[in-house]
């Protein structure tokens, strides 16, 4: 038991040298890690170390753009012509001057986006009006959209509307639905006068919606 001990006290030391190490030869640049404040797909029974452990990859590795955005145009890109994508999972970050929201899919092809600010949240096709928390509506709509059965994707099944916790500029995310192609959501704002960008990252598919505090 003694040189078990001794050999793995070694290998502890060894290890914490090479950190130090790489510390030092760390760049001034690289990316900061960002907080997650919401993992959608875990349920209350499953908050603990587990969560918290898997949260946080996940936050730091959501994109390389962290200035907060200073626009509010209306944005839109298309899809590719083989996009054929469900929503897996939804979840809230928190950045230093703005809060990142992000749709995670699966299926193949590349979404496209329709992005835009919204006095009111109504669904399509049906022209339900619909209810969302805060001052100001950010409504997104993903196209090349399919539904689950046509793409073998385990959907998204957490709270809809996902409300955050302890909100800063995003209150809630709300899933509209699928209607002709296009996955209409909602994102709602405690201040409808905010600046925002959107744009797609891979491995796994992602849209990310950056909102301005």
């Amino acid at each position: 038991m003694t040189h078990y001990r001794s050999r793995r006290t070694l290998a502890m030391s060894s290890v914490a040298v090479a950190a130090l190490a790489l510390a030092g030869c760390t760049s001034a640049e690289s990316e900061p890690t960002a907080s997650t404040t919401s993992i959608t797909t875990s349920s209350a029974a499953d908050s603990g170390d587990t969560e918290r452990e898997m949260s946080a990859p996940q936050a730091a590795a959501e994109g390389t753009l962290t200035a907060a955005p200073t626009g509010q145009a209306p944005e839109s890109v298309a899809a590719s012509p083989d996009a054929a994508l469900t929503i897996r999972d939804i979840r809230v970050g928190k950045h230093d001057g703005f809060d990142r929201v992000v749709y995670e899919f699966g299926g193949t092809g590349t979404p496209g986006w329709r992005a835009e600010m919204v006095s009111t949240a109504t669904q399509q096709g049906s022209g339900t009006p619909l209810a969302v928390a805060g001052q100001g509506i950010l409504q997104v709509l993903v196209d090349g959209s399919s539904m689950p059965f046509m793409t073998n994707v385990e959907p998204y099944s957490g709270p809809n509307p996902l409300e955050v916790e302890n909100p800063v500029v995003v209150t809630e995310v709300r899933d509209a639905g699928i209607f002709e192609g296009t996955d209409q959501t909602f994102i709602g704002l405690s201040d409808r006068n905010v600046s925002y960008r959107v744009y797609t990252l891979t491995e796994p598919t992602r849209l990310v919606v950056d909102i301005a505090r």
